[in-house]
């Protein structure tokens, strides 16, 4: 049963196959939203088929036609657009040379110049609608440097401060930016971590104040609180939702509990 908090209202979702997005788009279902979950694969979105909020929408939103037409489907359906989860996203891992310049430019294409395609195609929609919330999955990333990570790093770093600027731009027009910035987070994608690599899934787990992974449910939460009319006032915020890793320096490791 819907706990009604995004009743009435319409929303996209991007990268909403699984993890993060099917989280978040599934919570805001759950709210009362009508849901547009958007992902590349098609046959990876099947599970909306039991959702009757959540309407399935196939494009790969580094173009700018498939953003356009995610906009369509949206506001063709439902009439207006109130909120804008942009959660797709890719990593890739290597040197800095020339063998990694066309993984760079995938990364970048669907990491920041996605988001960029995705703000400008929601953002009319939103106006006419009197409003709206937008609200970007960046990463822990984003906001330091990993060793291999620097392409990923890099696109991260610029969707935060992408955001801040777009918040700045659009608050006249009442529609809020705001970036969430998850760390550690468990999904299909880093099940090979944790069964091929265990020592470094542990490791990460380890410099995790909370001593725990945290759950693409946990994420999807706080990516609806920003969407949400109790976060009205918050525009231009970068929130991490790490279990506490960026409260730390770095320089030494958070207390453990004895087992």
């Amino acid at each position: 049963m819907a706990s009604g908090r995004f009743e009435g209202q319409v929303a996209i979702v991007t990268g909403a196959s699984s993890g993060i997005g099917r989280a978040a788009a599934e919570i805001l279902a759950d709210g009362g939203a009508s849901v547009v979950a958007v992902d590349i694969n098609e046959e990876a979105l099947d599970w909306t088929k039991s959702n009757d909020r959540v309407t399935a929408f196939a494009g790969d939103i580094s173009t700018k036609e498939a953003n356009a037409a995610m906009v369509d489907a949206a506001t063709s359906a439902f009439g207006k657009l109130d909120i804008a989860v942009f959660n797709a996203g890719i990593a890739g891992t290597g040197p800095i040379d020339d063998s990694m310049l066309e993984t760079y430019d995938r990364i970048m294409a669907v990491n920041l110049r996605g988001v960029v395609l995705g703000i400008a195609a929601v953002a009319p929609a939103m106006k006419k609608s009197g409003g709206g919330a937008i609200v970007t999955t960046a990463s822990v990333s984003g906001l330091g440097g990993d060793p291999g990570m620097w392409a990923y790093n890099a696109s991260k770093g610029g969707v935060i401060n992408l955001c801040r600027g777009a918040a700045l731009d659009l608050a006249l027009d009442n529609i809020r930016v705001n970036v969430v910035c998850p760390g550690p987070i468990r999904t299909g994608i880093t099940k090979p971590l944790e069964e091929g690599a265990p020592d470094t899934f542990e490791g990460l787990r380890r410099h995790i104040p909370l001593q725990r992974w945290g759950e693409a449910s946990e994420v999807g939460e706080v990516i609806c609180f920003l969407a949400s009319h109790a976060a009205s006032f918050v525009t231009g915020a970068v929130v991490p939702a790490d279990g506490g890793v960026t409260a730390n320096t770095g320089q030494f490791l958070p207390p453990q509990k004895e087992i």
